[in-house]
């Protein structure tokens, strides 16, 4: 523990002994999608952001400004003796509580990212003005009226310049460090959950794999679609995380066949990198010598989700509003069909059902 206003600001947005897996010589190659700048760094110096899981000086029960980070590293620290114990003796030799470990690991993976923060800001901005479609002339007026609120110029105003800060940067949605905290904590718990009930399959592979600042990848027969009655961390058929530079943990949704094989040639490689890089939000990474992060294509980020109004069967009923997640393949014309062919059946099984009382918000 380090004394008061000592502690370090410099927070990697991935691990860094997940980092050093791809390091040689103690260098890796960074790839920053936003403006094609490829370069490489030593692992400490790599995907880090000052004071990314910071939280105001005694906000969470009066203690320490790193209490998240401290409790990341503690997380980080059992994560790295399970990767080892899967290094030395296979997935088959952890028990459960190191299977425990490993898939809190990968449920924080997709919390702490920052993917995960900027849904959750565009939900409170562009999501909620979309939603409510609060372009209407009125609307506002409305929503302050049923929440109770006298609808003045004054306050309509303001909500009208609150929103179009929002929607011009999501970022500026004001949202407390400790709540997105919380939110981050409890969200892979329920995810570790879900994740749970996958069928685990460690893959090696024929060519260098990619990584990047969200390593967990939802893998769809058509990426380019939207998945009304499969998609999510709970319907996805296939979940992917690299391990390492020639390792890839596949997590089959439990009614789908699982492959014979173990390896994955040249061209699944390839396949697989591509749906890994963009599911980036912003970084690859990749082992030093690669050179894969500047030439694959990724589409540009696409917003966190949108607003689909899905009129009600046979006309009766209310209209639904649906809204579905969308990464960088969304509505692309070229985007991956089962990628990873080997892994798809001739015929994809429905996803099940998710259980009565299914908590959605952190699954998406």
């Amino acid at each position: 523990m380090t004394a008061n206003g000592q502690e370090s600001r410099r927070h990697h947005l991935v691990p860094r002994f997940y980092l050093d897996r791809w390091a040689i010589n103690n260098r890796l190659r960074v790839t920053d999608l936003s403006t094609r700048r490829s370069f490489t760094a030593a692992p400490i110096n790599a995907l880090i952001e000052t004071d990314y899981y910071r939280v105001p000086d005694g906000a969470v029960d009066g203690g320490s400004p790193v209490v998240w980070e401290t409790w990341l590293s503690d997380l980080e620290g059992r994560a790295a003796k399970v990767f080892e114990a899967i290094d030395s003796d296979g997935l088959g030799s952890l028990d459960d509580t190191q299977w425990g470990h490993l898939l809190h690991f990968i449920g924080v993976q997709i919390t702490r990212s920052r993917s995960h923060r900027y849904q959750g800001r565009w939900m409170m901005g562009a999501g909620q003005y979309q939603l409510w479609e609060l372009h209407r002339p009125g609307a506002i007026e409305a929503m302050l009226t049923r929440a109770g609120e006298e609808p003045t110029p004054e306050r309509v105003g303001q909500i009208e310049r609150y929103f179009a800060a929002a929607i011009a940067d999501p970022w500026s949605v004001p949202m407390l460090a400790e709540q997105e905290m919380v939110m981050a904590i409890q969200g892979a718990s329920v995810l570790a959950e879900v994740l749970s009930s996958r069928q685990f399959v460690l893959y090696s592979t024929a060519k260098p794999l990619l990584t990047g600042d969200e390593p967990v990848v939802q893998i769809y027969e058509r990426m380019g679609d939207d998945h009304p009655n499969g998609g999510g961390y709970f319907g996805a058929p296939v979940i992917v995380f690299p391990l390492g530079p020639h390792q890839a943990l596949a997590m089959f949704r439990s009614n789908m066949p699982v492959p014979h094989g173990r390896e994955l040639n040249a061209y699944e490689t390839i396949e697989l990198n591509q749906v890994i890089a963009a599911n980036a939000h912003r970084h690859i990474v990749e082992q030093p010598g690669g050179q894969l992060g500047t030439r694959l294509r990724v589409p540009d980020l696409k917003e966190p989700a949108r607003i689909v109004n899905v009129p009600p069967a046979n006309g009766e009923g209310a209209e639904l509003v649906w809204m579905p997640a969308q990464r960088r393949w969304h509505g692309e014309p070229d985007a991956p069909i089962r990628p990873v062919k080997s892994w798809w059946p001739v015929v994809v099984p429905p996803a099940p059902r998710p259980p009565a009382g299914w908590r959605t918000e952190a699954a998406r």
